[in-house]
């Protein structure tokens, strides 16, 4: 886990609202389903041309509420954005974040991540707070996921 500064990203993409606990149910799991779409659509567009990203945003409470994901990549039309019906955009804050990495297979190395993420912060040794703000996660290849998430303490990250 490192810190790191980024500046204002703005993703577009699709979207769907769901729990955790709805996620490990398969006949209620949105966020695989979201996926397959996004990919379906436009994976041609984006595979080995730029990165795809998850970002978890619209929080109810925190990891065990609702919470809505969009699927998406960065929203740079003249460099390959994406273009069509029922595509949303959100604006990821610039700030600093926690940066936590994983290489493998997918899904299971993301899966793996989240899990490590979640254990870190609730460990009662960790320094840090989520905000559950926006997190996302950033697919920079078919076998490598970066996750960034936003904390209230050791950094000073920008609420919008």
């Amino acid at each position: 886990m490192e810190f790191v500064t980024l500046h204002k990203m703005v993703i577009h993409g699709l979207t769907t609202r769901t729990t955790n606990a709805a996620e490990v149910v398969a006949e209620s799991q949105k966020i695989a389903p979201l996926w397959q779409r996004f990919m379906g659509l436009y994976g041609e567009q984006i595979i080995n041309k730029q990165p795809a990203y998850g970002v978890y945003y619209g929080y109810e409470s925190n990891m065990d509420g609702a919470y809505s994901v969009m699927a998406g990549v960065m929203a740079d039309v003249e460099n390959g954005g994406l273009v069509g019906d029922g595509l949303e955009s959100i604006t990821l804050a610039p700030g600093n974040y926690l940066h936590f990495h994983a290489q493998g297979e997918m899904p299971q190395s993301v899966v793996g991540l989240w899990q490590e993420i979640w254990q870190y912060f609730a460990a009662p040794s960790c320094p840090y707070t989520r905000q559950y703000l926006t997190d996302f996660e950033c697919y920079p290849s078919g076998d490598s996921v970066d996750i960034y998430i936003m904390s209230r303490d050791g950094c000073q990250c920008v609420s919008f």
